[in-house]
């Protein structure tokens, strides 16, 4: 009988002994040799939904980071405005592309007006800042929020333009942002521009 039970247990030790023989060449096989090697570290970038997503491996462990959105994909303008005339009013006109749209950020400063005063802002197309302010203004193709303006001579204004591109403001016809002066009380009349920032053509 104990001669049986001395060769199960030799014969336990040598499958035991193979078994770790053939997991030690299975991690030779996997971390070295070939074009990967255990230190190795390859980086590859997914973008999804105007988000992209960047994965690092690093000794067969994977980590992903999000990254921040391209400006190729939310692309922005950023003009500035310039007095028209002796107003005085200057500021910046931010165009940013959005999810669903453009926002038109402005912000002027030098206004001589009361508080509370609304001045009329537009985007105009089929011209140019110097056209308008040579008395030929081309048409309003978008009105934006109006600004009003502040103590201390200030105002801003953010609008949303649902289904418009930057793209689209950057090609066609010119097209310019303006500013205009407090409403006169006159029905129909808009005040002339006191600052305004031409839209750069070309994309």
């Amino acid at each position: 009988m104990g001669g049986i039970k001395d060769e199960i247990v030799m014969v336990r030790i040598a499958l035991l002994l193979l078994l770790l023989a053939g997991s030690g060449f299975a991690l030779v096989g996997c971390g070295g040799g070939g074009g990967g090697g255990g230190g190795e570290e390859t980086t590859a970038e997914r973008t999804s939904g105007g988000e992209t997503t960047s994965a690092r491996t690093v000794g067969g462990e994977t980590t992903a980071a999000r990254g921040e959105v391209t400006t190729a994909q939310f692309a922005s303008a950023n003009l500035t405005l310039t007095p028209s005339g002796d107003s005085g009013v200057s500021g910046n006109a931010n165009i940013t592309d959005t999810p669903g749209g453009v926002e038109v950020a402005l912000d002027v400063q030098g206004l001589l007006t009361q508080p509370g005063t609304e001045h009329v802002a537009h985007i105009h197309e089929g011209g140019t800042c110097a056209d308008e302010r040579a008395g030929n203004g081309a048409p309003v193709l978008y009105p934006l929020d109006p600004l009003v303006a502040k103590e201390d001579g200030t105002a801003s204004s953010a609008t949303s333009l649902d289904g418009v591109a930057l793209r689209q403001l950057t090609s066609g016809a010119p097209k310019y942002v303006n500013v205009h002066a407090e409403p006169t009380g006159e029905a129909g009349v808009v005040p002339p521009g006191i600052a305004c920032a031409d839209i750069p053509m070309g994309g």
